[in-house]
């Protein structure tokens, strides 16, 4: 696995932990690092498939 595909892969697992907690999605992305949440949330879809609302709600 390449380093940028591993970082962005501990970036998310990272966030999954704050996003069950229930924290917003512009605080969960500059925590683990992005820019924009719609920078963090696009590097969650490209890598998990779907958004994190519908991930976390099984969907």
């Amino acid at each position: 696995m390449s380093f940028d595909r591993r970082r962005t892969h501990l970036r998310l697992r990272a966030a999954l932990h704050l996003l069950a907690e229930s924290q917003p999605v512009s605080r969960v992305a500059h925590a683990v690092g992005y820019a924009t949440p719609s920078a963090f949330l696009a590097a969650f879809r490209r890598t998990v498939g779907t958004s994190p609302k519908r991930y976390l709600n099984g969907g």
